[in-house]
């Protein structure tokens, strides 16, 4: 789908169906039931599916609530203009929309913490049309239940990274049983990874591992309608227009033929289709894959993902603000969605996520005013989730710097404001910037940077080798030498490191594994790092590890509780984590490492791992 003129048929054909629609709600329109809601706005609720399936003894792993709240953006901005200015005099594309509420004002964001688990209450704001467990297991599965009879959804929104695809099926399963006609459309970094197309070709590249493929050869059941993979935001908005531009006052199903129809209207009328991706309609007969091929869309054209939720996560590793033993209230920031490098593990490399959306190095103004609106939020710290941050461009973070220190200069409130951000190895030795990186770790700290997060991946030479992240291997030494140089250099500047360990890559055994476990002890000892956290390999669909090891069909779809060893890591469950690792090697790994770093370890008691979202 590209953006195109609409023709005289088309704008008639749209026109029809806008009078035709706007008669049937009005007939069907009872003042006396609706005295506050809009009766054109349809209920809506969104959930963040979890990872983890216990409350005890796991490693906290959120998913991507980022990845949710960004695509949920431009929807509700448009749901809740709607709103405020009520019906439009004349039938419009807006008649019908999505009921998202008003945005929580300033007292509802100071007061709300924790994960969303209980929206009744809430749902006429935003904010309170998010369902987040965080954990599946009776508990969240009944106040899931309790949930979809109150608030009768007619679409419900489902966002999954691939280790909560199971979860994500449960739930859309429960969904069509508890709220009869609801439309279930699933997105998130699962969506992404499983769901390709082939222009060259005009074919459709579906992973095995894929929702699509899981309903289509009967794994699972039929109870999900629409998979959205790409620039989430403009595409579900693109996609919520058209079912509302077919959807009924009455409780029944929407038909997914009449929305994928519909779809090429909506592009029609708009003229210009932003973002790019792709939307996958699931009949009763067949997947019907619309790649959507618009223009290109920065982050700063886009509504702040905060701007309709409340900031709940709390971050240990930042405590200025004093204002709870769980950490300061942190937000996540992102300033790109793929990373730039080419690890061969790593699914969020632009070679896997082809997710183009950023913000433009230009644009560090724009960023300092997000953190300037947080702050406002009652917001006490942030930690930029990007891959590397501001893709490892040297001149754009020292002008971020800048921008923040005038905002500090202005804002008293901003200036106990901390944050983190994560950087790599070789970004920060870059030999030709060294004097620009040494000012701008300056400028960093100076601005409120305390914490700066770096994937050491392993300290073995004969693991790195295959990785493609130690990009100037010189002699068998370099990688240890140079991590021990990079943590040297940011720590001599007044920032504490934190670091992530990734056992299970091409070249690991037991002597490497053991090596890395020591050499990350000797990084402790000497007051390198304030914490590391050690995980498994886990396959993800598309990264360059999972097609050289052979792994091209991936249980995410069964529906299995996790158990120790993979419980106290991230991810990792049996059918997905790395071949060369067995279980006594993954109980060695859990074990090792807590004895050998201590506390400086994370795990599930810890709280350097955001708490809420």
């Amino acid at each position: 789908m590209e953006p195109r003129c609409p023709d005289s048929t088309a704008q008639q054909e749209l026109a029809d169906r806008l009078s035709r629609r706007r008669e049937l709600f009005e007939r069907a329109a009872d003042p006396t039931s609706h005295p506050v809601r809009d009766p054109y706005l349809f209920p809506i609720m969104a959930a963040l599916v979890p990872v983890a399936t216990s409350r005890g003894g796991e490693v906290a792993y959120p998913g991507d609530p980022m990845c949710l709240y960004s695509a949920l953006s431009l929807t509700v901005e448009r749901s809740v203009a709607r709103l405020e200015r009520g019906l439009p005099e004349q039938p419009s594309l807006d008649d019908v929309a999505a009921d998202w509420g008003r945005y929580p004002d300033d007292a509802y964001r100071l007061a709300e913490d924790g994960p969303r688990s209980v929206l009744v209450a809430d749902s006429r704001t935003t904010d309170g049309h998010v369902f987040d467990p965080r954990i599946w297991d009776d508990v969240a599965r009944t106040a899931f239940i309790t949930e979809l009879r109150a608030l009768r959804p007619k679409v419900l929104l489902l966002s999954s990274v691939s280790a909560g695809h199971r979860y994500a099926l449960e739930m859309a399963e429960l969904a069509k049983e508890q709220a009869p006609g609801c439309l279930v459309i699933v997105g998130g970094r699962h969506a992404d990874e499983t769901v390709r197309y082939q222009g060259t070709t005009g074919t459709a590249d579906l992973s095995w591992s894929s929702t699509v493929e899981v309903i289509r050869d009967g794994r699972a059941r039929p109870v999900v309608d629409f998979v959205v993979a790409g620039d989430g935001s403009p595409l579900l908005d693109l996609l919520l227009r058209a079912a509302a531009l077919v959807m009924t006052p009455e409780p029944g199903p929407t038909s997914v033929e009449e929305v994928l129809d519909a779809l090429a209207l909506v592009a029609a009328h708009d003229g210009t289709i932003k973002g790019a991706g792709n939307i996958v309609g699931l009949t009763a007969d067949e997947a019907v894959l619309v790649p959507v091929r618009g223009e290109r869309i920065d982050a700063s054209q886009l509504p702040s993902p905060y701007q309709a939720f409340s900031v709940r996560a709390r971050f240990g590793i930042f405590t200025r603000a004093g204002s709870s033993p769980l950490g300061s209230r942190t937000a996540h920031v992102m300033t790109l969605d793929a990373c730039p490098f080419k690890c061969t593990f790593c699914s969020e490399s632009i070679q896997v996520s082809k997710r183009p959306t950023r913000f433009a190095v230009s644009e560090t103004e724009h960023v300092a005013q997000r953190i300037e609106q947080l702050v406002g939020w009652g917001t006490e710290a942030a930690f930029f989730d990007d891959p590397v941050f501001w893709g490892g461009n040297w001149k754009a973070i020292t002008d971020f710097c800048h921008d923040l220190a005038r905002l500090r200069a202005r804002n008293p409130r901003s200036r106990s404001f901390e944050w983190g951000a994560q950087l790599t190895v070789d970004v920060v030795l870059n030999r030709a910037k060294a004097q620009e990186v040494h000012e701008a770790l300056d400028l960093m700290r100076e601005n409120g940077c305390t914490y700066v997060y770096i994937g050491i991946e392993s300290m073995a030479q004969q693991v790195m080798r295959n990785v493609g992240k130690n990009l100037l291997r010189r002699n068998p030494e370099a990688w240890v030498s140079k991590v021990r140089e990079a943590l040297s250099t940011i720590r001599d500047h007044g920032i504490r490191v934190g670091s992530s360990v990734l056992f299970g890559l091409d070249g690991e055994d037991r002597d490497s594994i053991e090596e890395t476990i020591e050499e990350i002890g000797r990084l402790i000892d000497d007051g390198l790092l304030v914490m590391a956290s050690p995980n498994i390999l886990t396959y993800h669909p598309g990264t360059a590890i999972t097609a050289a090891h052979g792994q091209d069909r991936l249980d995410y779809h069964s529906r299995k509780d996790n158990r120790p060893p993979y419980t106290y890591f991230e991810e990792a469950y049996p059918e997905v984590v790395s071949r060369l690792l067995d279980e006594d090697d993954i109980w060695f790994i859990h074990e090792a490492s807590a004895k050998r770093w201590g506390s400086t370890r994370n795990s599930a008691a810890e709280s350097a791992t955001p708490v809420g979202a």
